[in-house]
């Protein structure tokens, strides 16, 4: 069973997108010239959120750009390996 905060989550964004669709289908009725701008704010805004949560995952897991595995130190992932 998943965590609150994880079914919590999904509720809001299902029924987000249920808003997002409903405001669209009622934009379209006025035409090209009212829906466009709209659907360019919801890609442009869903884009910015998959990259936010993208980001916070990557946070949360450990995971760096930079190709640092942790924090508690300073060599990374790239690093040549001495064998002694």
């Amino acid at each position: 069973m998943k965590p609150l905060g994880t079914r919590l989550a999904a509720l809001f964004l299902t029924s987000l997108l249920g808003v997002l669709v409903i405001v669209g289908l009622v934009l379209a009725q006025l035409g090209w010239a009212a829906e466009a701008p709209y659907l360019l704010v919801v890609v442009v805004g869903l884009g910015v959120l998959l990259r936010k949560a993208r980001t916070l995952k990557r946070a949360a897991t450990g995971q760096h750009a930079d190709g640092r595995t942790c924090s508690c130190c300073t060599s990374t992932v790239f690093d040549p390996v001495e064998v002694r």
